[in-house]
């Protein structure tokens, strides 16, 4: 009995002496099936705010995902879990097919560029070519603003494209380097939806998938496969913090300063206006800016915004109050010129409170005929054929291919700067684009008229 008794003591001792070296977790932790599994953090939310005050509340290390859910309206729900829990889910395609990443506001992120062009309106257009311009540009910049050596190799290059649009995103994967915030990379300031890698947007079956002229190729790991170092690299907010982590900022209050300036038709070269470029119609631009320079007045176009389903323009003016409202200057309150292009007509509405109270709108004025698209439309096909003649005049050897219909930028162009009104364009189209996949232009369809909350809401964002 005795003998029992010391083998029994001498078994807990050993117990005890093996909880000592490998103590039990203070916390449990819930996991999956398999021990090498990670913790179980997983849980969906119906608005945004919801999921971000979730991740306010979680110790763990999780991120705010968006999955699309509903054909037609864009709608989405939310999901708050870890890179690796959402990996292990995501990595067989079979379920999680249509999901972005919510790039936090105010967080520090990756430089980053969502890229686009119709395919049909830009025959010319080389998009590879374009695409190795703009990284080519922005590698030079980054040394030559912050020091920072970078190259193709360090672009991840995803491509979406298909027969209609070439779409491309790319991810800077630059070491030990990172901007402070959506403000400071200058693409976008709220919580951006950015699709994920090998995802679709839902109803379509085109999936972001590595593009043929990437160059990025992750460091190779014993521990994490190719396929999840890909994942990884193209997340935008997965930055990791270190002791030699560089936080770059771009100057925040010279932008500010000129917010407040505009092009205007005696100086007709777009400034670097937070990306405010002239639209895609220079022609209506000029008409507009004539319409605010007169009276010894030299107004100016702020920013412009344009609504896909109502095809109309919204030019925020600067320097220029005048409102056939109250038939005289507004102290302090600037106006809006919105031309309908459908309609091929301009009127002007208010930012002044007592204006937008009468929801005033003045008459409706006819566009000159030169600045129409009917004429805009025969005026250009009348120019490419006199070029193309021109140069088969000239050089009959040469192809008709290789003339540049007015338009499309040549290499020269690039290097004189008109790459960035061509990037900051395609990054402001972008932006509409997904506005109106969010259901936020939609709602609006059929409507004649934009209500003045939402062309506000616009131009103030």
């Amino acid at each position: 009995m005795e003998r029992k008794w010391e083998a029994k003591l001498k078994q807990i001792e050993e117990r005890a002496a093996c909880y000592e070296r490998k103590p039990l977790s203070s916390v449990y932790r819930p996991r999956l099936s398999k021990p090498e599994e990670p913790p179980s953090i997983w849980k969906l939310f119906h608005r945004q705010t919801e999921a971000f005050n979730f991740v306010k509340s979680c110790k763990e290390d999780v991120h705010v995902f968006a999955l699309e859910y509903k054909v037609g309206d864009g709608q989405r729900i939310y999901l708050v879990t870890t890179y690796t829990q959402l990996w292990f889910y995501y990595k067989s395609r079979k379920n999680l097919l249509h999901c972005y990443e919510v790039i936090p506001e105010n967080a520090v992120c990756k430089l980053y560029f969502d890229l686009e062009f119709n395919k049909h309106a830009n025959p010319e257009a080389d998009g590879k070519k374009m695409v190795a311009l703009l990284i080519e540009h922005v590698c030079k910049a980054l040394q030559e603003l912050y020091r920072v050596n970078c190259s193709a190799e360090d672009v991840f290059n995803l491509d979406s494209s298909t027969e209609e649009k070439f779409s491309r995103h790319l991810i800077f994967q630059l070491r030990d380097v990172a901007f402070k915030d959506n403000i400071h990379v200058g693409v976008y300031t709220r919580n951006r939806n950015f699709r994920l890698y090998k995802s679709s947007k839902i109803g379509k079956h085109v999936a972001l998938e590595i593009a043929e002229d990437n160059k990025f190729f992750p460091k190779h790991s014993e521990t994490v496969s190719e396929e999840n170092q890909c994942f990884l690299s193209s997340l935008v907010s997965n930055v990791r913090f270190s002791d030699t982590l560089r936080i770059l900022t771009c100057d925040t209050s010279q932008n500010k300063e000129k917010r407040i300036e505009c092009f205007s038709s005696t100086n007709t070269k777009a400034e670097n206006i937070e990306g405010f470029h002239c639209s895609p119609y220079p022609e209506i631009d000029q008409f507009v800016l004539s319409l605010v320079n007169k009276n010894g007045i030299q107004g100016g176009i702020r920013r412009w915004s344009y609504f896909f389903p109502e095809e109309l323009l919204v030019y925020d003016i600067c320097k220029y109050r005048w409102c056939e409202n109250i038939r005289r200057a507004h102290k302090s309150n600037n106006i809006m010129i919105l031309v309908d292009l459908k309609n091929e007509v301009w009127y002007q509405k208010c930012h002044d409170p007592v204006c937008k109270a009468e929801n005033f709108k003045s008459d409706c004025f006819p566009l000159p005929a030169e600045v129409g698209l009917l004429f805009l439309l025969k005026e250009e096909e009348e120019f490419t054929a006199t070029e193309t003649l021109n140069s088969e005049t000239e050089n009959p050897h040469k192809p008709p291919s290789s003339t540049l219909s007015r338009g499309v930028a040549s290499d020269a162009d690039w290097d004189n700067g008109i790459d960035d009104t061509y990037f900051l364009e395609a990054t402001e189209d972008a932006e509409l684009a997904e506005a109106a996949e969010n259901g936020l232009l939609s709602y609006y369809s059929g409507v004649d008229e934009i209500p003045d909350e939402l062309i506000l809401q616009v131009l103030q964002e």
